[in-house]
């Protein structure tokens, strides 16, 4: 059944109802716009649902518990949209909850592109955990009330959320080398420290003096090709995605797997769980992701995969041709 909380009826709820109490499945439309749809107990939000903070631009996809987050689910704060920027524009949390709190074990991924695995308690990270900075560089070890373990005035949330090369590290002076280190801001790659190529493989064919030049020349070519890989990134990575709130998407290990497809790429003898356990070899993939269909892939790591692709099947069918 349904019923109207006022006249404007913009404010309702329609569902299943046991003796006048909201039980079952409904859905709950409040007069601010937000919605929830999913269980109900006791005319309190119980067992899984989807709640949209429209006036807050947020959404929770989960476990709940007499009207509370409790359990594991999925929180996103969608942000403004950016024109060209690589990274989809949205905070997201997934992981345990505890009556509202991040509490558990959990992974935040940061809008810049940056994510922490790990450990957490009352919303801040704390225990061992793993910050992967948007470039690809790891820490991994303690935190503690939301800091790392030892470096108490270095403000994870803050270095994680922003770059740190736009001129706002002076606020963190005390901690600026390590900062640097970590995220790599020090970078000096032609494209930039938010793209951060891993060319160990293909620079041990060279000598080492030769290898900065090497390395500066790919660059260039991906740089080069820079727009077309992005258009590329962006249409696959946008397949079976109907709509998107900050008009981003994400690619996942599904959508690469149709782009190596498309490619052709299966053609040298390789299967896709062929290529998994290659790349999964090259970029310390945890077990437990190589093959999963739903692992999020940003476009370094796009970028990253094709050049060890391309590596080892052209490095093992020119073999031969080595004297």
């Amino acid at each position: 059944g349904s019923i109207y909380y006022n006249q404007e009826g913009t404010c309702w709820y329609e569902g299943d109802w046991v003796q006048n109490i909201k039980k079952g499945w409904g859905i709950r439309c409040y007069k601010s716009g937000n919605i929830y749809e999913g269980q109900w107990e006791d005319n309190m939000r119980h067992g899984e649902g989807r709640m949209r903070w429209l006036t807050t631009n947020e959404e929770y996809t989960g476990r709940w518990e007499r009207g509370i987050q409790n359990g594991f689910g999925t929180h996103t704060w969608f942000l403004k949209r950016i024109r060209s920027s690589q990274y989809p524009l949205r905070n997201e949390y997934i992981g345990e909850f505890v009556n509202g709190y991040r509490h558990g074990r959990g992974k935040f991924y940061y809008a810049s592109g940056a994510m922490y695995d790990g450990e957490w308690v009352s919303n801040k990270k704390h225990g061992m955990g793993r910050l992967t900075f948007k470039n690809g560089r790891v820490y991994e070890g303690a935190f503690s009330n939301d800091h790392i373990a030892g470096f108490p005035d270095l403000e994870v949330e803050f270095i994680s959320c922003l770059d740190l090369s736009s001129g706002v590290a002076p606020r963190l002076s005390r901690s600026a080398e390590l900062i640097r280190k970590l995220d790599g801001s020090e970078s000096h790659s032609v494209l930039g420290s938010s793209i951060e190529l891993d060319l160990n493989l293909l620079l041990d064919m060279y000598p080492e003096t030769v290898q900065p030049e090497e390395k500066k020349q790919v660059e260039y070519a991906v740089l080069r090709n820079i727009t077309e890989l992005r258009r590329i990134y962006s249409f696959y990575s946008s397949l079976g995605c109907g709509h998107s709130l900050d008009n981003t998407f994400l690619m996942t290990k599904l959508h690469f797997w149709r782009f190596l497809k498309d490619c052709k790429f299966h053609h040298h003898k390789l299967t896709l769980a062929d290529m998994d356990r290659i790349l999964s070899a090259n970029n310390d993939i945890p077990v437990e992701e190589i093959h999963s269909p739903f692992t999020t892939i940003l476009l370094r790591t796009f970028l990253n995969y094709l050049l060890h692709l391309a590596y080892h099947i052209y490095h093992e069918e020119f073999q031969q041709f080595i004297p």
